[in-house]
């Protein structure tokens, strides 16, 4: 695939129902053709699915271990979760290097203040329906890495995403000690 056009005609092919992509906390086809373009995501056919590598980061603090429970999306609906950190990693990229990223982009912490203390040996992994591409269904191969992490709040708080993500989809993370 050579183009966000290519991707269209491959989606359609496959049956894939991309036509409410872009809305309601979804990303768009364009988003799609950015993540392929970057390496952060593939994609095979016969059926189709995505795949993607993630890096999942434990945070904890006084037995409690850092969770996300929903995003603000760029388009104002709100998106459930209940996971830790995490971030599509990068060709190349180690899951150290991911983890401090996305500290980075989703925290807002300086990764020179992260300490890295411990990563699984190898990914695991989980194959469902991505929300953010309805219909598309997705095979996550999931690093987990523990760090500690200075200065964040004991009580519920939010974030912004850093800037500079295309159609980010993700606007706000609210997050909470569990």
């Amino acid at each position: 695939m050579d183009s966000v056009d290519d991707l269209r005609e491959w989606l359609a092919a496959q049956g894939v129902p991309y036509d409410t992509w872009g809305r309601d906390g979804t990303k768009s086809v364009r988003r799609l053709w950015e993540e392929i373009a970057a390496g952060e995501t593939w994609l095979s056919s016969g059926p189709p699915l995505r795949e993607v590598a993630v890096v999942s980061v434990t945070i904890e603090t006084a037995g409690r271990r850092l969770t996300e429970v929903r995003q603000l999306m760029a388009d104002g609906a709100v998106r459930e979760r209940d996971s830790p950190p995490t971030e599509k990693m990068l060709p190349g990229e180690t899951p150290e290097a991911a983890a401090l990223r996305c500290i980075a982009e989703e925290l807002g912490v300086d990764p020179d203040a992260v300490t890295i203390t411990a990563r699984a040996p190898f990914p695991t992994v989980e194959q469902s329906d991505s929300p953010s591409y309805p219909g598309l269904p997705s095979r996550y191969h999931l690093h987990t890495v523990t760090a500690e992490v200075p200065g964040l709040p004991l009580t519920p708080f939010t974030t912004e995403e850093a800037p500079g993500h295309g159609d980010a989809a993700v606007r706000t993370h609210y997050w909470e000690w569990r």
